[in-house]
């Protein structure tokens, strides 16, 4: 992985946990805000990944 595609990811990943946070939550209870964003986390680090294989696979 090149140091860009890395950059990349991990600034789609912020973006979407970020995002996920946001509508997810009233920004009162700290133990649910703190779960969303896990599990935003989660969920972006795999659709990330899952994307950079299948591009890489087209492109090669």
């Amino acid at each position: 992985m090149l140091a860009t595609d890395i950059l990349l990811s991990i600034a789609i990943v912020g973006i979407y946990t970020m995002v996920h946070v946001y509508l997810r939550t009233e920004y009162r209870e700290t133990k649910k805000i703190i779960r969303l964003f896990f599990e935003g986390f989660v969920i972006a680090t795999i659709i990330t990944g899952i994307l950079y294989y299948i591009i890489k696979h087209i492109a090669s």
